[in-house]
């Protein structure tokens, strides 16, 4: 596994345009990844409550499977209105056709909940997913507040006080001749855990605001709240690397294990945790080399999201 220096984000990947847009003072935004020419996708949830947007039309077995773009949203449920901005940048641009099955604006998505953050009464995210979209480059990924990080938030436990912000973070790297990359929304109700520094780093806080409470430390109280904060960890993950629709199915299912590694605890009932998948066209490949590098991509760019 070899890093990237001049760009080791997502858009180090060929064909690979991202894009952030956020309204600041709402606390909310999206962020669009473009594929030209579109890519085969899959998408794999753990958690107990995801917010998809036509994933199921990616499944294995499906014939439809290529996708224009792929939607990372704040605001929930509402967030999924991007979708029509991005159907219209699409459209515009020749990057997809009116008619003919396949050729029409096909976009896969997911969403946060950050609506105890952010405020989105009158907020039209369409308007955010055409502007996500025309703001779309291939220049180092933006990172941090920004896109569907801007209303993120990791924890508390307990409760809507006591947390940390969470945020958006991106990393690439080389598998070989192919290149692996990442973006990652950390809005998780676990905390975030540095498995390099070996140190948890964004979560619920302690009453003395000295360090964070772990799950472990209180785990039989949180057994008996009836109702706990609600959050998720959201991804897209793509390569370069010609995969057939199995093995990037392997592939999403391997980058789970990135936020299993940083995520303490992950994939939890009140948690979507689901990551999107996009890759080149299929070839014959030995899968080992990018499935090497799936988890640590995935699971490098939590703790920078946080």
């Amino acid at each position: 596994m070899e890093a990237i220096p001049s760009n080791a984000t997502l858009t180090a990947i060929r064909g690979v345009r991202v894009g952030h847009a956020q309204d600041l003072p709402r606390r909310t935004g999206t962020t669009v990844v473009l594929l030209d020419p579109p890519a085969i996708a899959f998408s794999d949830s753990r958690g107990g409550w995801p917010g998809t947007y036509d994933t199921a039309a990616s499944d294995l077995g499906k014939t439809f499977i290529e996708r224009h773009a792929l939607l990372l949203a704040g605001g929930d449920v509402y967030g999924f209105d991007a979708v029509r901005g991005i159907r219209r940048y699409l459209l515009e641009n020749k990057l997809a056709s009116r008619t003919g099955g396949g050729k029409m604006p096909s976009i896969m998505g997911t969403n946060i909940y950050d609506l105890e953050f952010a405020a989105t009464d009158g907020l039209d995210y369409t308007d955010l997913g055409y502007e996500a979209c025309a703001k779309a480059g291939t220049r180092p990924v933006p990172q941090g507040n920004v896109g569907a990080g801007t209303g993120a938030t990791v924890g508390p436990f307990f409760g809507r006080k006591g947390g940390t912000k969470g945020g958006l973070g991106s990393s690439a790297a080389k598998a070989g001749p192919w290149t692996v990359g990442a973006i990652v929304v950390t809005n998780c109700v676990g905390n975030v855990y540095d498995p390099f520094a070996n140190r948890t780093v964004g979560g619920t806080l302690r009453d003395d605001g000295k360090g964070f409470v772990e799950m472990d430390d209180v785990l039989e109280e949180y057994t008996k709240r009836s109702t706990t904060r609600s959050g998720t960890t959201i991804g897209i993950v793509g390569t370069d690397a010609p995969l057939d629709h199995e093995q990037l199915a392997r592939l999403v299912e391997l980058a789970h294990d990135g936020i299993a590694l940083a995520v303490r605890p992950a994939h939890m009932s009140a948690d979507g945790d689901t990551i999107l998948r996009c890759a080149g066209i299929p070839a014959p490949l030995n899968l080992a080399v990018p499935r090497r590098v799936a988890s640590p991509r995935s699971r490098s760019r939590i703790p920078g999201s946080a």
